[in-house]
C-alpha cells in the first residue's frame, strides 16, 4: 500500500504491485491463512473478488446475446393518480402478504422450490424425511421489507460492470432451500462457505408485482387503474423501484404509528415500540425534511439477456442469465464501502446511511443460512434502532405478545450491550459467522414470575425476579443480571461499519483483541479438520474489536462517529437516508435520463374497506 504516498509511481509498477498483492491472496486463501486485514481499502477489492470466484459458470441457459445491456426506451412517465392507485395497492399487499401467496398458490399447488442436505440441492421439497415443504411460506412472503430488498438486488451491477435498475434478476440459488438436520446433525459443515449475495427469495414478490403490472384491477380488494402499468407504457424496473420507496415510506410511517401506539401490522402492534419504551433523547416519530422522489424512466433488460432453453422452474419474463456482482455478506468495512463505492459511486457515509434499511426486515436461515432477527421485534419498522444496536447502545430486549414486555437491567435500567461472534459451523470453513447481540440483563417476570426461556436455572429462578424487581445492579446475584442473546443478530458486513477486523478464509473473523491471538481461528480450524474439543467457548466470544475509525469519504467523521451519530439523532439519519435511496434506484442512469413523476412529501395511507393513499 506504500504507493499511496508516492504519486509519481508509474502505472506499470501500480499494476505489478496489485499482481503481487493478487499473488499472495490467492496463496494466503490456499494455505488458509488471513487475506484481508481490517481497514485495508485495496486488499478488500482483491480478495473479495476472489472469494467471489466460486461463482464461476453459475449461468443458466444461454441467452442470444449477453453481451453487454442494449438500452431501450425507457418507462413512461407516471401520473399522481396512477402512483397514489399503485401505492394503495402495495399497501394491500403488506396488509395480507399469506392471504396473497395463498391466492397464488392454493392448497395442492406448490411453488418453486428445490431442497437438500448437501450440494447442490437437487430433492423435491416435498416436507418427508426433515426435507423443505414448499408450502411453508414464511420466508417467500411478500413483505414490505422484502419489496425493499428487491429494489436494491435489482440495482446491482452485472459483472463487466454494466447495468443497474433493470427490472430482472440472477436466478442463481433463487429457489433454494437448506436444510440442516440431516442424521440429527444441524453442524455438518459440508456446504460451501458463504462468500456472495445471491437474490434468493425474491422471486415471489417480483411474481406479485408482475401480477400488478399486467392487472390493472388487481389485487381485487385495492382501487383498479383504468389500464394496467405494462399497457400504458410504464417500464417494469420502474415499478420494482417504486415499490421499494413504497416500502420504505411504509416502514417509516409503522415507526410514527407505532410512537402513537398506533399500527396498521398486527405484528408490529404486539411488539409495541423500542424507542417509546426506553426513553431516549430524540423524538420517537421521523419528521423527514422531504419526502421521497419517484423518478421514472428506467429501462427494462432486453429480450436477449434473458433464458431460451427450459429450466426446471416456470419461466419468469424478469429472469437474466447475466451474472451479477454482489456484496460479500462476510465483508469488513473496508470491504463493504468499496464494493459500493465501485458499483454505485457511494461515499462511505452514504454507504453507513443506506445500511440502516436492515432495521426493516429479518434473516431467513433456510434461504441463506445466517439467521433470526437485525432488530428484534421491530422488524416491521423503519428508524434507527440498527445503528443503535451496532453501536452497543444501552437498551431493553422486546418480547412480543399480547401485552409486549421490555426487558432491561435491575429496576427497569437499560440493559448494557455488546456482541459475540459465533460460527454456525454449517459450511466447510465453519461460517456462516455471525454475530449475536446480547443483552447484560434481568430475567424476564411477570407479576413476580419467571418466565425466561434463555440462560441457565439459576438465572431463571423467581428469586432473580425479586432481587431485580427490588436491588440495585451493584447489589443483585450476577447469576440473575448476566450477558444473554435472543435472536438479534447481524452479519460482518453490517458490523463492519463500526468495529474494525480482519477476513479470513471462509469468512472468519481476525484482529480483534477477544480471539486470543489467533487461538480463535486455531480452534475453529481443528474442530473442522480433526473434530477436536475447542478451547475458546464458541458461544460467548465476544470480539474486543476497536472501532472502525477509516473516515466517512466526506472529510467530517470516522465510520464509527457517523454510526454513533445516526444512532442518537433518528432525523438526521432519515434526512441523509431519503438522497442515498434515490441515488441507489437509480443507479446505470446518468444525470438527466430519470424523470421526476412523483414526490412522497405529505403523502398518507389509511385502511379502511380498501387501503387509500392521498
Amino acid at each position: 500500500r506504500g504507493y499511496q504516498a508516492h504519486p509519481e509511481v508509474s502505472v506499470s509498477v501500480l499494476a505489478m504491485l496489485r499482481w503481487l498483492l493478487a499473488s499472495w491472496l490467492l496463496y494466503a486463501q490456499a494455505m488458509d491463512s488471513p487475506v484481508c486485514p481490517a481497514g485495508d481499502d485495496h486488499c478488500d477489492v482483491e480478495s473479495m473478488h476472489m472469494l467471489q470466484m466460486k461463482k464461476g459458470a453459475r449461468q443458466k441457459g444461454k441467452a442470444s446475446a449477453a453481451e453487454g445491456p442494449q438500452r431501450r426506451r425507457g418507462g413512461a412517465e407516471w401520473t399522481k393518480d396512477e402512483a397514489l392507485t399503485v401505492m394503495s395497492k402495495l399497501h394491500r399487499v403488506f396488509d395480507s402478504p399469506l392471504t396473497v401467496f395463498k391466492a397464488f398458490y392454493p392448497p395442492g399447488t406448490h411453488y418453486d422450490c428445490k431442497t437438500g442436505f448437501h450440494q447442490p440441492l437437487d430433492e423435491p421439497c416435498d416436507g418427508k424425511e426433515g426435507r423443505s415443504d414448499s408450502n411453508v411460506a414464511d420466508d417467500w412472503l411478500p413483505t414490505a421489507p422484502k419489496f425493499l430488498r428487491l429494489g436494491f438486488h435489482d440495482c446491482l451491477k452485472y459483472e463487466d460492470g454494466t447495468g443497474g435498475c433493470d427490472g430482472c434478476l440472477e436466478f442463481t440459488d433463487m429457489f433454494d432451500r437448506y436444510n440442516d438436520l440431516a442424521s440429527g446433525d444441524k453442524k455438518s459443515m459440508s456446504r460451501p462457505d458463504i462468500m456472495m449475495s445471491t437474490n434468493n427469495n425474491l422471486a415471489f414478490s417480483a411474481d406479485v408485482l408482475e401480477k400488478l403490472y399486467t392487472d390493472h384491477d388487481w389485487p381485487k380488494d385495492a382501487p383498479s387503474l383504468k389500464v394496467s402499468l405494462k399497457d400504458s407504457g410504464k417500464s417494469r424496473a420502474d415499478l420494482w423501484a417504486f415499490a421499494a420507496f413504497v416500502a420504505a415510506h411504509y416502514g417509516m410511517d409503522q415507526q410514527n404509528k407505532a410512537c402513537r401506539g398506533e399500527t396498521d401490522d398486527e405484528m408490529a402492534g404486539k411488539c409495541g415500540n423500542l424507542h417509546q419504551a426506553t426513553n431516549l433523547t430524540f423524538p420517537c416519530e421521523i419528521t423527514l425534511k422531504r419526502g421521497f422522489k419517484f423518478f421514472t424512466g428506467r429501462v427494462d433488460c432486453p429480450e436477449t439477456d434473458k433464458p431460451t432453453e427450459p429450466h426446471w422452474h416456470r419461466a419468469r419474463v424478469y429472469e437474466t442469465v447475466r451474472l451479477e456482482r454482489t456484496p460479500n455478506p462476510h465483508g469488513n468495512g473496508a470491504m463493504i464501502t468499496r464494493y459500493f463505492k465501485e458499483d454505485f459511486n457511494f461515499t462511505r457515509r452514504e454507504v453507513v446511511a443506506i445500511m440502516g434499511a436492515h432495521s426493516m426486515g429479518k434473516f431467513h436461515g433456510i434461504a441463506g443460512l445466517f439467521k433470526y432477527d437485525w432488530t428484534r421485534g421491530q422488524v416491521h419498522i423503519l428508524n434507527n434502532q440498527y445503528y443503535r444496536i451496532l453501536s452497543a447502545a444501552p437498551s431493553k430486549m422486546v418480547t412480543c405478545g399480547d401485552v409486549p414486555r421490555f426487558t432491561g437491567g435491575p429496576k427497569g435500567a437499560l440493559a448494557p450491550t455488546g456482541w459475540f461472534v459465533r460460527p454456525l459451523r454449517k459450511t466447510v470453513s465453519g461460517g456462516p459467522f455471525e454475530w449475536f447481540h446480547y443483552y447484560k440483563r434481568c430475567p424476564e417476570c411477570v407479576d413476580g414470575v419467571n418466565v425466561e426461556t434463555e440462560g441457565d436455572g439459576q438465572f431463571r429462578r423467581n428469586e432473580c425476579c425479586r432481587q431485580c424487581a427490588t436491588l440495585s445492579a451493584a447489589e443483585v446475584d450476577p447469576s440473575c443480571y448476566t450477558k444473554v442473546t435472543k435472536d438479534e443478530t447481524a452479519i460482518p458486513a453490517d458490523t463492519g461499519l463500526y468495529y474494525a477486523f480482519g477476513v479470513g478464509t471462509g469468512g472468519m473473523p481476525f484482529g480483534c483483541s477477544g480471539f486470543g491471538e489467533g487461538r480463535y481461528q486455531w480452534d475453529v480450524e481443528n474442530f473442522i479438520t480433526d473434530g477436536l474439543q475447542n478451547t475458546v467457548d464458541f458461544y460467548t466470544t465476544e470480539p474486543q474489536c476497536k472501532k472502525n475509525a477509516m473516515d466517512d469519504g466526506e472529510g467530517t467523521l470516522k465510520m464509527y462517529e457517523v454510526v454513533e451519530f445516526f444512532a442518537n439523532d433518528q432525523n438526521q439519519w432519515a434526512d441523509e437516508f431519503v438522497p442515498v435511496m434515490e441515488k441507489m434506484m437509480a443507479n446505470g442512469y446518468a444525470d438527466g435520463e430519470l424523470t421526476e413523476s412523483f414526490d412522497f412529501t405529505g403523502i398518507q395511507c389509511d385502511k379502511g374497506f380498501w387501503f387509500k393513499c392521498y
